[in-house]
């Protein structure tokens, strides 16, 4: 369906600074007593981010960039007395946008260098605390959606033309936090999460490349994502490696202009470093 642009491999240090930080913080911690400081409480963060991106059509074209994100979230505990039955239970509100300079790269119509790629992400997420253990288990679920553009307007190493896509992502997360406090007044939260692809829509501005073809769009009905977070929490401040990854099936066919086109079967993965200040 595209001219298949793609990205040459790149390494990037976020790799290793992940790796190191899930091995430091899991090896430090010593569990203790939990207390209220464990709970959900009501505040905000702001968090700064850097990560390793890279998009995949097996066998047909890879995208890879390191990219910066912004990201806040809000969250709001309800009033354990008013009801009674509240007690634990929180609404939470994310947002994220992510952007770098991507490189892409395919055997049969050559690499491009530079090229806009970014996404925004806005989430609605509510949950509860549970103690477990010495432990809190805050399970939760929520609604997400996901906006990404990439800009391949121009010509490749090989003279192939490209055009500008815009991908529409919105999924179900169900997720699992468990926080526990470690010595010297640390708290260590690790976040599991599955998201369940309710629709994928894909937009592409054939006409980008050539005047006489007309822009499409096709449907994706099933894909899945997971997401996996380890948090290690100051006072104030919070670090820590994440992992994003999501798998997107083959999308119903689209007819134009007397031919057949359908966006293939793709994978994403994300790994990056965070930290977040707490207000």
């Amino acid at each position: 369906m595209r001219i298949d642009l793609i990205i040459q491999p790149t390494k990037f240090v976020v790799l290793n600074l992940a790796a190191l930080c899930f091995l430091t913080t899991l090896s430090i911690a010593q569990s203790i007593t939990p207390s209220d400081n464990l709970t959900t409480q009501t505040g905000h963060e702001f968090g700064v981010s850097l990560s390793n991106y890279k998009y995949s059509e097996p066998g047909v074209m890879n995208i890879e960039a390191n990219k910066i994100g912004l990201e806040y979230s809000g969250t709001y505990s309800l009033d354990p007395e008013w009801p009674n039955q509240n007690k634990g239970l929180f609404l939470k509100t994310e947002l994220r946008y992510v952007t770098g300079q991507a490189n892409y790269n395919s055997v049969s119509t050559g690499s491009k260098n530079s090229v806009p790629d970014w996404y925004y992400e806005a989430r609605i997420l509510a949950g509860r605390d549970y103690s477990y253990g010495d432990s809190i288990i805050s399970p939760y679920l929520g609604i997400s959606y996901r906006y990404l553009f990439n800009d391949l307007r121009g010509t490749t190493s090989t003279g192939n033309i490209g055009y500008r896509r815009e991908s529409n992502y919105y999924s179900l997360p169900i997720g699992l936090s468990h926080k526990m406090s470690l010595s010297n007044q640390k708290q260590l939260q690790t976040i599991v999460e599955y998201s369940y692809l309710i629709r994928g829509l894909q937009n592409t501005k054939l006409s980008d490349a050539n005047t006489g073809l007309a822009d499409i769009s096709n449907n994706q009905r099933s894909g899945y994502g997971f997401r996996l977070s380890s948090m290690l929490r100051f006072d104030r401040w919070a670090i820590g490696p994440s992992l994003i990854y999501w798998r997107i099936n083959q999308s119903e066919q689209v007819t134009s202009g007397g031919k057949n086109y359908i966006e293939p079967q793709n994978n994403t993965t994300e790994l990056g470093l965070k930290a977040n200040y707490l207000f």
